[in-house]
C-alpha cells in the first residue's frame, strides 16, 4: 500500500498514537515486508487505522472538498478504535522499527532505495535482511549495481516493486532484466498486485490500476524465467481465484498477504488466507507487515496473526516464521527448519 502522495495533498493535524499491549512472545518472525524509507515517505504526520473499520465512500461532487476530506477522513482523523501515528523523523523511524523488530524476535526483508537500506542496515545487520525495491524500472539501479549489492550480500530479495501504482504491467519490456538478472543470481522478487489506498487513481497516483491487480500477468514471465523465484505482494488480493491458480500451476509461487494482515478487518483477510489453506497452500503463505512509517504495526501485526480464528498452532508457525525461511533458503533464528 502507498499512501504517500495522497497524504501530501492535505495537511493533517494528528494527536498521539493509541496504545496496544504487546502481543505474547510465540517465537521468532520472518516479515517479507518492511519498507526502509525516511519518515517522509507517506507524506506529512498522519495515522493509519489498524485496521481500518471500512473504506468510506467518496463523493466528487462537493464544491472541491470532497477529495481532501476524505483524505483527511482516512489518514488525518481516521474514525477508529485503534490507530497508530507516524514517526516523527528519519532517525525515529528507524530505531523505532528496529526497536520493534528486537522486542518481537523479528527478521525483516527492508526494501527501498540502497542508501536507505544500508542505513538501516548499519544500525541492524543481523534483523535487516536488505532488499531494493522501486515504482518503476527507471528508479531502479541498474542491474550491474544490482549484481555488486549482491555480490556484498547485501541483496536478499528484489522487493518491493510497486510497478502498479505507475501503471507498468509485470511484462512490461523495460522490466524484463531485472528478471532475468533475480533469475540469474537466484534473488527472490515481490512484487506489488492488490489493492492500494481507496481513491488513489484521483489524486495520489494517477496511473494506478486495479487490473494490474491480476495475478495471471506473471505468468509469460516464469515461463520464460522457469527457476525465478517471486512473492506476491498483496496476494492478489481481491482476485482469489487467478491467484489460486496461478499457485496451482507455477509452485515457484507464494503468497505474501502484506496490508491486509494490518489494515483489513478480521472478516476481509483470515477467510481470505483461509482459502489459501484449504487449497493445499498452507506452506506458501508468507507474513508482512507492510510496514511504512507506523512502526507499530510490527507489533500489531504479530498479535493480530496469533488471535486468528480458525488458525492451528502449526499453520501460525508456518505462516509467520516457516514457509518464509524455506522459500528465502535461510534460518536466521537457527531453528533448524531447513534441516527437517
Amino acid at each position: 500500500m502507498r499512501v504517500a502522495a495522497i497524504i501530501g495533498a492535505v495537511s493533517l493535524a494528528c494527536s498521539t498514537t493509541t496504545a496496544n499491549a504487546a502481543p505474547t512472545a510465540h517465537g521468532p518472525v520472518l516479515d517479507m515486508h518492511v519498507h526502509a524509507y525516511g519518515a517522509g515517505g507517506q507524506g506529512p504526520p498522519s495515522f493509519v487505522c489498524a485496521p481500518f473499520p471500512a473504506f468510506k465512500p467518496l463523493d466528487p461532487g462537493t464544491g472541491g472538498k470532497g477529495l481532501p476530506g476524505y483524505m483527511r477522513s482516512m489518514f488525518g482523523e481516521p474514525d477508529c478504535p485503534k490507530k497508530y501515528r507516524s514517526a516523527s523523523s528519519d532517525d525515529d523511524l528507524r530505531t523505532r522499527t528496529i526497536a520493534m523488530l528486537r522486542k518481537h524476535d523479528v527478521y525483516a526483508i527492508a526494501g527501498g532505495s540502497p542508501a536507505y537500506v544500508d542505513r538501516w542496515l548499519r544500525d541492524e545487520p543481523t534483523r535487516i535482511l536488505p532488499a531494493v525495491g522501486a515504482g518503476s524500472p527507471d528508479k531502479l539501479p541498474s542491474v550491474e549495481e544490482l549484481r555488486q549489492r549482491h555480490t556484498l550480500g547485501r541483496l536478499k530479495a528484489l522487493s518491493e516493486l510497486s510497478l502498479q501504482y505507475q501503471g507498468i504491467a509485470p511484462g512490461d519490456p523495460r522490466m524484463e532484466p531485472y528478471w532475468a538478472l533475480a533469475e540469474e543470481l537466484d534473488v527472490p522478487v515481490g512484487i506489488h498486485m492488490g489493492p492500494g489506498p481507496p481513491g488513489t487513481t484521483y489524486f495520489a497516483t494517477p496511473l494506478y490500476r486495479a487490473a494490474l491487480t491480476d495475478p495471471l500477468q506473471l505468468e509469460p514471465i516464469l515461463v520464460r524465467h522457469p527457476k525465478l523465484r517471486v512473492f506476491v505482494v498483496h496476494a492478489g488480493y481481491p482476485m482469489k481465484e487467478r491467484m489460486l491458480a496461478l499457485m496451482a500451476a507455477h509452485p515457484q509461487v507464494y503468497a505474501e498477504f502484506g496490508f491486509l494482515t494490518i489494515g483489513y478487518r478480521d472478516s476481509d483477510i483470515w477467510p481470505y488466507l483461509q482459502s489459501f489453506i484449504d487449497a493445499g497452500f498452507e506452506d506458501r503463505i508468507l507474513y508482512g507487515t507492510d510496514q511504512m512509517v507506523w512502526p507499530e504495526l510490527i507489533e500489531v501485526g504479530i498479535q493480530r496473526v496469533w488471535t486468528a480464528p480458525r488458525l492451528t498452532r502449526t499453520q501460525k508457525r508456518k505462516f509467520l516464521y516457516e514457509n518464509a525461511a524455506r522459500f528465502l533458503r535461510i534460518d536466521p533464528a537457527k531453528t533448524g527448519i531447513l534441516q527437517r
